[in-house]
């Protein structure tokens, strides 16, 4: 087997064996590929927890991704952890398109376990509490929802295809959209793997 000649395979190549000249036409080549196609590096925990702290301080996934030179498919792959056992719903609440507050919900034992991404406690689930309980969520369903004193409610419950008052089915229905916010919510299911579908 014989061995390569770098030196030879660099001029075959690049036309130069030169190192200052092969780091400009690499500099050129970067210059020439701005989405950064091609294969994607490989971030470490210290960097994904400063991603983290960059989402919960407010930044955007594309402000993130253009900070540390990479695409936001990239920094959504880090970002949005797999769905554990014994949660089986992930509930996003949404601020336009921001997402605000991740909701992971276990119906079997009636709890929650929240991930608040953003530092303004006007666009979290549960505002500034940290620690909200099964009877919280369902407070907060219902505020995401038809009221339940609503007139006529039984028509309104068939115009989005509910037959009972159930807060999640309606919010699951509507997205749980009111009539005077950007807030939204975006649903997610446990798949075998444990990652949200």
């Amino acid at each position: 087997m014989s061995r390569t000649d770098y030196r030879e395979l660099c001029v075959e190549l690049f036309g130069t064996d030169d190192v200052d000249r092969l780091r400009k036409i690499a500099e050129l080549a970067r210059k020439q590929n701005p989405r950064n196609a091609g294969r994607k590096r490989k971030f470490g925990a210290e960097e994904i927890a400063r991603m983290r702290d960059l989402q919960v301080a407010g930044a955007t996934i594309q402000q993130i991704a253009n900070k540390f030179g990479t695409s936001r498919q990239i920094v959504g792959k880090y970002l949005h952890t797999p769905l554990a056992a014994p949660y089986t719903m992930r509930i996003t609440y949404m601020y336009r398109q921001k997402p605000c507050t991740t909701i992971d919900v276990d119906f079997l034992e009636e709890k929650i376990h929240i991930c608040n991404l953003t530092p303004d406690p006007l666009h979290r689930a549960f505002g500034s509490n940290e620690h909200p309980t099964w009877t919280d969520f369902q407070q907060f369903l219902q505020d995401r929802c038809i009221p339940a004193s609503r007139g006529m409610l039984k028509e309104a419950l068939n115009d989005i295809g509910v037959d009972t008052y159930d807060p999640l089915r309606i919010a699951e229905k509507t997205k749980g959209r009111t009539a005077d916010d950007d807030l939204w919510l975006k649903f997610q299911y446990r798949t075998e793997g444990g990652a949200p579908a």
